[in-house]
């Protein structure tokens, strides 16, 4: 099985606009790259994945593709969901991708491991849910485009129906790395509590930031996962059976 992952960068100055006014613009920018930095590394060290391509039309995307072994889609997508459709199609044209991982670029808690967890039972479409099991973290599909991508912001939910739709029995897992993005503060906090080692760490440090967040009270999210825990199982689609 050929899995790639695709990483979607925004503009790094127009991102994270929530994090306002803790943070100001210079330092979401860099706070973005840092977060991209560590999933790119995550991705490119998981033995499971072909390759990772990042899907972006901002000018940081190649100095990331000098720093990692990336291919690079300038997509021509009007939104988020558009331009994972537009990169699943390339892959599987291009580069004979057999399945994608869609991947966003603020989990910077991730590890090779975790990626390897995700993809362990996939058939047909596995969905990992941020940690309140609002929005989508991941979404592995095989083949490319094998259900509707419906990227809003509380896509988790509006995934598994488009699954159901496309005649897949979505396989959900929950995942204490990949369940944690950053669109708030109290979300960077958290993060802030637990990276080491990571480039995203030493910029909440060496900025001053993480001293900040220390006056920050981290909630507990209601859906708090264990490191791994699988919900259901895929189903073949009927199409597919051989």
């Amino acid at each position: 099985m050929s899995i790639w992952a695709l990483v979607p960068l925004k503009s790094a100055a127009s991102a994270k606009s929530r994090l306002h006014p803790m943070l100001n613009e210079a330092e979401r920018e860099e706070l973005v790259l840092a977060m991209a930095r560590d999933v790119l590394a995550a991705l490119v060290d998981s033995t499971v994945l072909a390759g990772v391509l990042l899907i972006s039309r901002g000018s940081a995307a190649a100095a990331l593709a000098n720093e990692f072994p990336i291919e690079i889609l300038v997509d021509q997508a009007d939104d988020l969901s558009g331009a994972v459709v537009q990169a699943s199609a390339h892959l599987q044209a291009k580069l004979s991708a057999s399945g994608t991982l869609f991947v966003p670029g603020d989990v910077p808690l991730i590890q090779p491991p975790d990626v390897t967890a995700i993809l362990a039972g996939h058939r047909h479409v596995t969905l990992v849910p941020d940690a309140n099991d609002v929005g989508t973290n991941a979404a592995a599909s095989t083949p490319p485009n094998a259900f509707e991508y419906l990227f809003d912001g509380k896509s988790f939910k509006p995934h598994l129906a488009a699954a159901r739709r496309a005649g897949f029995d979505a396989r959900v897992v929950r995942h204490r790395t990949f369940g944690l993005d950053v669109d708030t503060v109290a979300e960077l906090a958290m993060v802030s509590n637990r990276v080491t080692a990571t480039r995203t760490g030493a910029f909440l440090v060496e900025s001053g930031i993480a001293e900040r967040l220390r006056q920050v009270v981290v909630p507990q999210a209601p859906n708090a996962a264990p490191a791994l825990r699988s919900m259901s199982q895929s189903s073949r689609h009927p199409a597919a059976d051989e």
